[in-house]
């Protein structure tokens, strides 16, 4: 005997019957999804990064918006009342949310995906409701109003702070920056920084997390000392919050300085990742020393760069050569091992005075 479907009274001949309903009828009475996780899809906006926030959580909005919106859309989607089988085919186009005014608009899913597999695979178009509401997050709230948590302090032994430690500090904070950005953490920011021309800097810190972080870079970077304090600030339900400061104190010693190590003499010919890199004023030997050894502890300064003296070579005349003082015209007879080699007369040389003699220093 022929079936027919129980809700339209069409036969088998004319269409698939399936439990009792023909195909067309079955789609209708099973629909692969019941309800969404929520009626309405809702965002708030920032009105001040543009970042939006879905559940109490902050998603950061890069290039485009629209991306961010879709990613989060997709977690609402995952929680939607549906058969195992049914995924999202589509996701109709809609407008760019806006960030200054509240906005709202209707999305159109479709679905695919079957609830019998006698059944074919069929769709099934959805409507949702999507409202973008307008706030301030907390980052943004606390960046205005000049909330921070901690102070790292760079700062120098007797010396001023070089072009080049000023632009490594600069390089290496932003470098952290991006890194933290990258792993969701919304308080890595900088409020405030304040120059002490060239005599420091103060970068005043969102997160007490972050500041440490910032701290203990610049300290391995550029081979420096830190110091850690804490200060109570203020009271909140009762509980002391305490504000902490961290000094990174860079060392007396720099490129191009004349120091003592192992009770050696050394020219600095390099300071990278927190590691000296010597050059011994007698043999030439290269070496670079461990991070935990380029410290004050281990090298002392002899001369600083700026008490190297200029030399003009007058006579090389092997094993001897004459030099004289660019300053005082003093003539000097030394022996050529405390010069490079490949020199010729009139060239100009750097040259370092020291107890057991003049020694050449590389200008760097």
């Amino acid at each position: 005997m022929s079936q027919i479907c129980c809700k339209c009274g069409k036969s088998e001949e004319e269409e698939k019957i399936v439990d009792g309903f023909c195909l067309s009828c079955y789609k209708a009475e099973f629909p692969l999804i019941t309800s969404f996780y929520e009626k309405k899809f809702n965002l708030t906006a920032c009105k001040l990064c543009g970042d939006l926030m879905f559940h109490s959580k902050w998603h950061e909005v890069h290039d485009d918006p629209k991306e961010t919106v879709l990613k989060i859309l997709n977690e609402f989607l995952k929680k939607t009342k549906k058969e195992t089988d049914a995924k999202v085919v589509l996701i109709e186009d809609f407008e760019e949310p806006s960030f200054d005014v509240a906005s709202k608009q209707n999305l159109k899913i479709l679905f695919e995906g079957t609830t019998n597999e006698q059944v074919p695979p069929y769709q099934q178009e959805t409507n949702l409701d999507f409202i973008v509401n307008i706030g301030v997050c907390e980052r943004c709230a606390k960046f205005t109003r000049g909330y921070f948590e901690s102070i790292v302090q760079v700062r120098s032994d007797r010396r001023i702070i070089n072009n080049d430690e000023q632009l490594m500090i600069t390089k290496l904070v932003q470098e952290m920056k991006d890194k933290r950005a990258e792993t969701g953490d919304r308080m890595a920011y900088i409020t405030k920084v304040v120059d002490q021309s060239k005599g420091g800097v103060d970068l005043y810190v969102g997160h007490e997390k972050f500041a440490k972080i910032i701290a203990a870079s610049l300290a391995d970077n550029l081979a420096a000392s830190t110091e850690y304090s804490t200060k109570l600030k203020s009271h909140k339900d009762g509980k002391p919050i305490y504000q902490s400061s961290y000094c990174i104190r860079l060392p007396y010693f720099e490129i191009s300085d004349v120091v003592s190590y192992l009770k050696n003499n050394y020219q600095i010919v390099g300071i990278r990742q927190g590691r000296a890199a010597l050059m011994h004023l007698k043999t030439r030997e290269l070496k670079t020393l461990a991070a935990k050894e380029s410290h004050p502890d281990y090298l002392k300064v002899l001369k600083k760069k700026d008490q190297l003296k200029k030399f003009i070579i007058v006579a090389l005349q092997s094993p001897n050569v004459s030099v004289m003082n660019e300053v005082t015209f003093e003539t000097i007879d030394i022996d050529d091992s405390a010069i490079f080699k490949d020199h010729k007369d009139g060239d100009e040389i750097l040259m370092v005075e020291l107890p057991d003699g003049l020694f050449e220093c590389k200008k760097i």
